[in-house]
């Protein structure tokens, strides 16, 4: 018979899984559109190759509107992509996390991932319409609504500085390749925090309507070298019902519930698990500045773990810099 952790881990597997395909989605998305801009950048490149333009002398050349003009182009399709790829993977995921979030409970007290009969189930569309971060007139579809003037803008500034500072061709295209993917990177974020929010919240939505069953929630991190400080600090610790999962960006950290009836099915929490690693390991997730600051006493392993204020999520938990933690 499965415990609920083996449950839990699967249906994390199971949302990465849809996660990685949408992801794959805005990548491939991503790389086509560079491809078309490719001929551009090397036609600017080309008819600089011999000359020191000045900035002016740059932005009036036809070889460099043509690519502003195809660049802003390609980043409003890739913006619009975006925002209804939010959408429709934040209402993917308030279904699986509502569904799945019943499975847990039965497997909590059943060790199988069933629904138990009288459970309590969500319209995953009511939930969703709770959700202020997916509301299109929120400030992660603003911030979306940005996307595409304030990556052509930062492309602009560095592509310029390049020129400016006398960069070959070659390397101008290779300073607009990765100022460009600036926006790509932006993109991933704002799908994969909305799909992880949108999931954890339709679990607690679900745990909340059924606390006559679930008194709780414990924050569940992947312990492995790869897990930040923040989230092996809040490892295993236990939650109320109206507290959220307040992780970092892209955090894939699980809400395990916690039933009335038994007990929590994490024994251990992150800062014990932390705390027996061997050395190498602990300066590796650490790093060398916080590690040695951690063995001379200078603070605990629970001060790892900070909020910070996000417009779109508000309170967000993320890693302590060391000059907080220990003083400058």
């Amino acid at each position: 018979m499965p415990d609920l952790l083996t449950i839990v881990e699967q249906f994390r597997a199971a949302m990465e899984r849809q996660d990685e395909a949408a992801i794959r989605r805005l990548i491939d998305v991503y790389g086509r559109s560079y491809k078309r801009l490719d001929a551009l950048v090397q036609a600017l490149a080309d008819k600089i190759a011999n000359a020191a333009p000045t900035q002016g002398q740059v932005v009036r050349m036809m070889q460099y509107k043509a690519l502003q003009e195809q660049m802003i182009e390609e980043l409003t399709g890739i913006q619009a992509i975006t925002r209804d790829m939010v959408a429709e993977q934040g209402a993917l995921n308030v279904a699986m996390g509502e569904r799945d979030a019943a499975r847990m409970v039965g497997a909590a007290i059943t060790g199988e991932p069933v629904i138990l009969p009288g459970f309590n189930r969500l319209n995953p569309d009511a939930i969703t319409a709770l959700l202020g971060f997916l509301s299109p007139e929120g400030e992660l579809y603003k911030r979306i609504g940005e996307l595409a003037g304030s990556t052509a803008d930062y492309v602009t500034e560095k592509m310029l500085e390049g020129i400016t500072l006398g960069y070959n061709p070659k390397k101008i295209a290779r300073a607009f390749q990765d100022s460009y993917g600036r926006g790509l990177t932006d993109a991933l974020r704002m799908v994969r925090t909305a799909q992880l929010y949108s999931y954890r919240e339709a679990n607690r939505a679900s745990y909340t309507v059924n606390s006559d069953v679930v008194k709780g929630w414990q924050w569940g991190a992947t312990l492995d070298g790869l897990t930040c400080m923040s989230c092996v600090a809040q490892h295993g610790t236990f939650h109320q019902l109206d507290e959220r999962l307040n992780g970092h960006h892209n955090c894939r950290c699980a809400m395990i519930p916690v039933t009335i009836l038994f007990p929590p099915a994490l024994d251990e929490e992150g800062k014990d698990w932390f705390e027996k690693q061997p050395e190498a390991v602990q300066r590796k997730m650490m790093g060398a500045g916080k590690y040695d600051a951690w063995k001379a006493g200078k603070f605990d392993l629970s001060q790892l773990s900070i909020e910070r204020e996000d417009k779109v999520y508000g309170a967000m938990r993320g890693e302590a810099a060391l000059k907080d933690l220990a003083g400058k």
